[in-house]
């Protein structure tokens, strides 16, 4: 059942990434790359703290481009994790974003943004996410 709901559960990506972290934390590179990931990901969690000691919560980004097309798929992984390049510090983090529409591209693809706040501030991004809705009509734009 395990392997079963594995394989239907996760798309080709995530099973790539899976099996990428699975390698190097098996394969003697525990002390080579785990120990220095966590000493960044401190590092990373200690700009963010900084960072919230002067604001309640960060707008930026969610991805370096606009949504792709619907049906477009790269078979170019690096292009993937690229595209995740602005979310990934949040979670290294381990704090809470989320994500919202903030307009089209003049080709009419989405653009997106996205809100990341402290420890235990999703109530707080919920508000501010609920109110940049009602201050636009982004969230009721079609793809163009």
């Amino acid at each position: 059942m395990y392997s079963h709901s594995r394989a239907e559960g996760f798309g080709s990506e995530v099973k790539r990434r899976i099996m990428i972290g699975t390698y190097v934390l098996s394969h003697g590179y525990y002390d080579a790359y785990y120990v220095k990931a966590q000493k960044l990901r401190r590092m990373v969690a200690d700009d963010f703290r900084n960072a919230f000691a002067q604001c309640d919560v960060i707008l930026a980004p969610n991805a370096p481009t606009a949504a792709p097309l619907l049906g477009s798929s790269s078979d170019n992984p690096v292009q993937a994790y690229l595209s995740d390049i602005y979310t990934v510090s949040v979670n290294l983090a381990g704090l809470p974003a989320l994500s919202l529409p903030a307009g089209q591209t003049n080709a009419g693809l989405p653009v997106g943004v996205q809100l990341v706040g402290t420890h235990f501030a999703e109530a707080a991004l919920l508000g501010i996410a609920h109110q940049i809705q009602q201050q636009s009509d982004w969230h009721t734009l079609m793809p163009g």
